[in-house]
């Protein structure tokens, strides 16, 4: 029996395998920047819906706005940026705490740990084109801080007004004529802090569901491969019972015939002649248990073909055989007992197997010698028919063995073929019948 390589098997399966899981990881990556934006969406519509009710809102500058007048003091260089965030520290302090509050309450009933922030990026003076600002300067953040700033979008807004006094009245307290045409730009960040207890939370089935799947490939294919590895010790042993049975068959044969044939000299009896022909079939079912060693190298002979014939009519009288040796010699240069043995194989199969009309045709064609033997039995599967000729194969219908054998016959017949760079062919249809044709290089 040919040793099947299990390591290869692990080796293909752990590649499988990784690869499965590969894919699902690229999957469930794909998955979760989906989900990614979901939630971000999600948190963005939520800002937008509720942005109007914060307490700084840039479409309310106005000129006793604190932040309108900040920007006033920037543009007449009246104070420094960083005058401007300490005097107006508190101011900033309150629009913070009170989005924190208006934000969280929110997103409450989501779940969602929300960041946000506000930056001025540009406050231009639209005479100069002057960018005020050096660098960005937060003007609004929650307490939960931006750890990796997702920006929403960024605003631009113009504002056009002149101090100068537009009525006859005069103006008291007015600084110098001086327009003041600015624009201020602004972005906003957004942060889901808890994205990814969220995004788990929500995906959590089809992450369970995908480990599980795995889980369970992996526990079957362990299962499958345990089994498999039990199944083939247990053939293995039994082949190698067997081999040892048919080699401990060697001696006890061998001494029976030597007994008969000493009998045989001394005594012409027909029952002397019953136990040398059952010694035989014995030696032969001995032969097809193991490999043939060819004690007898004597060649097969037309006589032989004959009384091999004559025994099995003797035993099947109920079956029609009809027989031909197309060959201009009577002696074959093959041994007798693995042509006997390929003979009676295919006959007593063609028997066991519903044939009732038994044909045996041996002849040479094209410098080979061909063995035909056909019957009309129950014929052969054909997924069954590459199978047959495996080592203890039988088939089997219904999940029962009709007949009775040892599956090893036909091994048998195989291996002789193989060993004479033969082939064998098949033509078999149910109900109908089997041909076995068995090309021999033959010169």
């Amino acid at each position: 029996m040919k040793s099947s390589k299990p390591k290869y098997y692990l080796i293909a399966f752990s590649l499988f395998y990784l690869f499965l899981i590969g894919i699902m990881i690229f999957y469930f990556v794909q998955v979760l920047e989906l989900k990614k934006k979901e939630i971000h969406k999600i948190a963005h519509d939520k800002i937008d819906e509720i942005e109007h009710i914060l307490s700084f809102e840039k479409k309310s500058k106005k000129k006793d706005n604190v932040m309108y007048n900040a920007i006033l003091d920037l543009l007449q260089k009246k104070a420094t940026i960083e005058e401007i965030q300490e005097k107006n520290a508190s101011y900033l302090q309150f629009i913070s705490l009170d989005a924190t509050h208006k934000i969280d309450s929110a997103f409450a009933s989501l779940g969602y740990k929300i960041a946000y922030r506000i930056d001025l990026t540009h406050v231009i003076l639209n005479s100069t084109k002057e960018n005020m600002l050096k660098t960005p300067v937060t003007i609004l953040e929650t307490q939960q801080k931006i750890k990796q700033a997702h920006r929403v979008n960024t605003s631009e807004w113009e504002v056009e007004e002149s101090s100068q006094n537009k009525s006859d009245e005069p103006c008291i307290n007015c600084p110098e004529d001086y327009s003041n045409h600015f624009t201020v730009k602004q972005e906003k960040y957004i942060e889901v802090l808890n994205f990814n207890s969220i995004a788990f939370r929500q995906l959590f089935p089809l992450l369970l569901g995908s480990f599980l799947i795995c889980t369970f490939i992996l526990i079957l294919y362990f299962i499958t491969y345990k089994t498999i590895k039990k199944k083939e010790q247990e053939v293995l042993s039994l082949h190698n019972m067997v081999d040892n049975v048919s080699h401990e068959f060697k001696l006890p044969i061998a001494t029976l015939k030597y007994g008969c044939n000493n009998l045989k000299q001394e005594y012409d009896s027909p029952t002397v002649a019953l136990i040398q022909r059952q010694v035989d079939r014995l030696e032969r079912l001995q032969n097809q248990l193991g490999v043939i060693s060819n004690t007898n190298d004597l060649p097969f002979s037309y006589e032989d073909f004959m009384q091999l014939i004559e025994d099995l009519k003797l035993r099947n009288q109920s079956i029609d055989f009809q027989i031909s040796w197309r060959l201009d010699e009577n002696i074959l240069p093959f041994p007798q007992t693995e042509i006997e043995t390929i003979l009676l194989n295919l006959l007593e199969n063609g028997i066991k197997y519903g044939g009732t009309s038994i044909t045996c045709s041996i002849y040479s064609k094209e410098n080979k010698l061909y063995l035909e033997v056909s019957d009309n039995g129950i014929g052969i599967e054909k997924k069954e028919q590459n199978l047959i000729f495996r080592k203890f194969y039988r088939i089997i219908h219904n999940n029962v063995h009709n007949t009775l054998g040892l599956g090893i016959g036909l091994y048998q017949v195989k291996q002789i073929v193989e060993k004479h760079q033969g082939s064998i062919q098949i033509n078999s249809k149910l109900t109908v019948g089997t041909t076995f044709i068995i090309r021999i290089p033959y010169a």
